[in-house]
């Protein structure tokens, strides 16, 4: 009599439970137990990760911007010469850097929605392991022990209990756990970057080119004597441009390099490592709790 108390009790509390989780209510109280605070810290990280791309996305658009118009602009006194060769170099690794930028910002954005996707579906299949569970225990009390219908429910009842732990501990603990390195690693590197493209996008300006190099452009002069003169001075103009153009390109990819490995650790170094030793750990406990569970009888 008090075996068929416990399973009266077991087969209510499993509805009473499925009922909660259909409404969203196990949902709010597993939220109340710490995993709203998680997805506001987690949300937060995410917000200032976006910020953090976005912002060095946006410096390197303007340097890029910047280096075009110089690629594509010519130099000389009744003779041209394009800077198209000279400038090629630091294009490209501000392209490679560009696209990194670009690359980080958009997972991150993707994390966050894929993160504002499973708040809408993380209780239905929270209701479904339980619905399973539900079905599980009436067949294996009235069917033969080893009947199909028990390894199918079953099989399919632990498959939702990993994936009920993946959503609601996996995903939002591998974003704080590579919240917390990328604060203490990754951050700093990436403000330091930051300001010296600042620094980089102020020297590698069209005006302040122009200025530094070819000042003799906006004098005017019609005697054969300037006019020589003035293309001596633009070919001393165009081998210093180079020179210091091939200094700006090593300090650009040093600072591509630098962007690249930040952001791949950002965005999938830091939370692939914390994901495949979450998974682990929560496989193991619900291989666990299952192996343990064969041994009793309810």
């Amino acid at each position: 009599m008090p075996h068929r108390f416990r399973r009266i009790a077991l087969i209510v509390l499993l509805i009473a439970f499925a009922a909660l989780a259909a409404s969203g209510v196990l949902d709010r109280g597993l939220g109340w137990c710490g995993l709203d605070r998680l997805a506001r810290a987690n949300d937060g990280y995410l917000d200032r990760a976006f910020d953090r791309a976005l912002a060095g996305f946006l410096l390197l658009s303007g340097i890029k911007s910047g280096l075009a118009i110089v690629e594509g602009s010519s130099v000389g006194v009744g003779v041209q010469v394009e800077l198209g060769d000279a400038v090629q170099p630091a294009y490209d690794y501000v392209d490679t850097a560009w696209k990194a930028a670009m690359a980080g910002a958009s997972i991150i954005a993707l994390m966050k929605l894929v993160l504002q996707g499973l708040t809408l579906i993380d209780h239905w299949v929270l209701f479904a392991a339980l619905v399973l569970w539900l079905a599980y225990f009436p067949a294996l009390w009235w069917f033969p022990r080893g009947a199909a219908l028990q390894k199918i429910l079953g099989r399919a009842g632990r498959f939702t209990v990993t994936l009920c732990a993946m959503l609601y501990l996996l995903l939002p603990l591998t974003i704080a756990g590579a919240a917390l390195l990328s604060q203490r690693i990754t951050a700093p590197l990436v403000e330091s970057s930051h300001d010296q493209l600042k620094t980089l996008g102020q020297a590698l300006a069209p005006e302040r080119i122009q200025e530094k190099f070819f000042p003799q452009e906006s004098e005017t002069s019609s005697s054969l004597f300037d006019l020589k003169e003035k293309i001596a001075q633009m070919g001393q103009g165009v081998k210093a441009l180079m020179a210091y153009l091939k200094l700006e390109s090593e300090r650009m990819a040093a600072l591509t390099i630098r962007l690249m490995a930040a952001y791949l650790f950002d965005c999938i170094l830091f939370p692939l490592v914390f994901g495949l030793i979450l998974m682990t750990m929560i496989k193991s406990g619900v291989q666990t709790v299952f192996a343990l569970d064969r041994g009793g009888s309810i």
